[in-house]
């Protein structure tokens, strides 16, 4: 290109370009390298006019989110920056600093998790009492107060007795832990065997995790959306959807306390379970030898629920 020659003999580019006819928009520089756009400072003022360095600006940002209960993301750091610190800095900024440091998810400790036993065989098929339990949490409306409580109930898949339950507005994974420790000092449960649940988050809380393995218990965890890999508890929970909350309405906490336990009583002694030859798992556990009226303490546990509040 002609014009090219010129310009490589060091002649002005702009004269060159209009002596040949050419727009300057039509001459193109070769690129240059490296990111286009203004170099970004090494540093950021504060309200008195006086730098700060990235490198200390970055410890105030780790400094925030290590605090034990923020939670904050690029943004509610810009505004904790800006109003409590005195930075003069633009969002979009604190945004690439916390991306560059990675400190986006920083204030996100990783869950704790171990691994987790997924169901393999649908429907369980123990051989024995207490070797295999399904427990989950059922809403039941208490119209005195308009508001759900929270049943917490651990079955027995061999027997269909109930082990024991917990009733509360909210149940935590402290919870479930206070009431399988009860349970399992008050009934003779094999020295290895399985629970199963859903997986609700006090179901896979760490504290559960490491008591059950503690514990020498195998946990499994239902695959999302397939209740009928827990379809021993579902069942029941259909039972008392159909003969307690159907036919009751509420007062209070205690009230559904009190039923409750009143109904639990009815369905391990007197209700007939076409699953286990329609007896009640208390006369079915008869036929292998276990009496569970012999004493009071192997009738269901309900939890300590007022230390539990």
């Amino acid at each position: 290109m002609v014009a090219q020659q010129y310009i490589e003999q060091e002649f002005p580019v702009n004269k060159v370009v209009r002596m040949v006819g050419l727009s300057r928009s039509s001459y193109y520089y070769s690129p240059k390298e490296g990111k286009r756009g203004k170099k970004a400072t090494e540093f950021v003022l504060n309200r008195d006019g006086t730098a700060v360095s990235l490198g200390e600006l970055v410890k105030d940002i780790e400094s925030l989110l290590n605090e034990e209960f923020v939670d904050y993301g690029y943004y509610k750091t810009y505004i904790y920056l800006t109003k409590k610190l005195g930075y003069r800095i633009g969002s979009s900024r604190v945004y690439q600093i916390m991306k560059r440091n990675n400190l986006l998810k920083f204030h996100r400790a990783d869950k704790v998790r171990h691994q987790r036993n997924w169901v393999k065989q649908l429907v369980p098929t123990p051989t024995t009492e207490f070797s295999f339990l399904e427990f989950d949490i059922k809403y039941m409306y208490v119209a005195g107060k308009r508001a759900n409580v929270q049943v917490l109930t651990v079955i027995d898949v061999f027997s269909r007795w109930v082990l024991g339950q917990y009733i509360h507005w909210s149940i935590r994974a402290e919870n479930v832990v206070e009431l399988l420790k009860t349970l399992f000092c008050t009934y003779e449960v094999p020295s290895k065997f399985i629970v199963r649940n859903d997986n609700g988050s006090q179901f896979e809380a760490d504290i559960v995790q490491k008591y059950l393995l503690s514990r020498g218990v195998m946990q499994e965890f239902t695959k999302p959306a397939t209740p009928q890999q827990n379809a021993h508890i579902e069942a029941y929970h259909s039972i008392v959807e159909s003969a307690v909350c159907r036919r009751m309405e509420f007062e209070d906490l205690d009230h559904v306390k009190q039923k409750m336990e009143k109904f639990i009583e009815f369905y391990n002694f007197d209700r007939i379970h076409g699953g286990i030859g329609h007896q009640s798992p208390y006369e079915f556990l008869l036929t292998r030898g276990t009496d569970m009226s012999v004493s009071s303490s192997r009738k269901p546990c309900f939890g300590n629920q007022n230390k539990l509040i």
